[in-house]
């Protein structure tokens, strides 16, 4: 995503010159049913300058539909009428950039392997990152799908069309990601794949239903302990520790209030959020392992920028909304979480706690 990002800068002043100026307007009335091109005096309209476009107003009594030669006097001008063409040399080099990357981070894990598949299991306490992985994979391609859309957005794609192609490419870069790991010590497993598309497809769901100022999913680092060496599993185990990682589904109750009408006051600023993370895995020995799942309430730190002046329609304050609505930050949330493979609660915390050993 950074590659995209990169991309997105490049392209961001070329979308800005494109914009249709309007410094002016000559406004033409007629009360002529049928007018024709030349009843209208076009001889002090404003003209072209430079690279500057300028749009004429006619405004007619009946309606603009009912008057043939008015809308021939619209339509002649296509450059000053109708959405924007998409951008399609940024998008198509988004897309490759997208999938492109994701190849390269799978593909330069080394030692090679003859390509195979492999059976990791979902949320099960045996499960070599005790399902931290798979929501990892859940949250992620969300934020992928979602940091595509709105590229592809601000490339003038419209916005059906963007979140479709946003969720698709997000989709086959987790392909292209378990194609490399296929050749690891990893392999190509298929359950990643199935969170990959649960996250991508929840991404154009939430944005199709017009509910991204309700609904999010958040991935965030924990300053959380390290396990420590007596308790090291020996073998010790395979892949990412994602001890100091939590995830969270989030209820935004900014979107909460408009859809009830009601005044939520101050709460208006926070989340409600249910988190998953795991401890101890896969370095710990079994009997220090947590997987925890949480209920907590935080900050909507994307909301708190929006009320206090980032602008969603430029395209970096688009940007940062979304970077800020994708990531949950250290010490803005606070809940209890309970540990399914010790059968206690632990809390309240910010997720870091380790409760086992006492």
């Amino acid at each position: 995503m950074i590659v995209v990002a990169a991309l997105l800068a490049v392209a961001a002043p070329a979308r800005a010159s494109g914009f249709r100026l309007f410094r002016s307007a000559t406004v033409l009335e007629s009360s002529d049913p049928n007018p024709t091109p030349e009843a209208f005096d076009l001889g002090d309209s404003p003209g072209l300058a430079g690279d500057e476009e300028f749009e004429l107003g006619l405004r007619f009594s009946p309606p603009l539909a009912a008057n043939p030669a008015a809308a021939f006097l619209l339509s002649s001008d296509e450059g000053a009428s109708g959405p924007p063409r998409p951008k399609w040399l940024w998008i198509d080099l988004a897309f490759a950039a997208t999938l492109g990357g994701s190849a390269l981070n799978a593909f330069h894990d080394t030692p090679r392997h003859k390509f195979h598949f492999t059976d990791e299991g979902f949320f099960d306490p045996g499960t070599y990152a005790g399902g931290a992985d798979k929501a990892s994979h859940l949250v992620d391609y969300n934020a992928v799908a979602r940091l595509l859309t709105g590229t592809y957005e601000l490339l003038d794609l419209p916005t059906d069309k963007a979140r479709v192609l946003g969720s698709v490419t997000s989709v086959l870069a987790g392909f292209m990601t378990e194609l490399g790991d296929g050749t690891t010590k990893y392999g190509f497993s298929y359950e990643d794949l199935v969170m990959d598309t649960v996250g991508a497809t929840s991404a154009y769901l939430v944005a199709h239903f017009e509910a991204e100022d309700l609904i999010g999913f958040r991935a965030g680092w924990i300053p959380s302990q390290k396990t420590p060496p007596k308790y090291a599993a020996t073998p010790p185990g395979v892949g990412q520790d994602y001890s100091s990682n939590i995830y969270t589904a989030d209820l935004r109750l900014s979107g909460l209030e408009k859809r009830t009408k009601a005044n939520f006051w101050l709460a208006r600023y926070l989340l409600l959020s249910t988190t998953y993370g795991t401890k101890g895995y896969p370095y710990a020995v079994p009997e220090l392992r947590e997987r925890q799942l949480g209920i907590e309430i935080g900050l909507d730190v994307a909301y708190i920028a929006r009320s206090l002046g980032v602008p969603p329609d430029k395209w970096w304050g688009k940007m940062l909304l979304i970077v800020l609505e994708i990531v949950r930050f250290p010490y803005t949330s606070i809940g209890y979480r309970y540990d399914f493979n010790h059968r206690k609660w632990v809390g309240p915390d910010n997720g870091a706690t380790f409760s086992f050993p006492p």
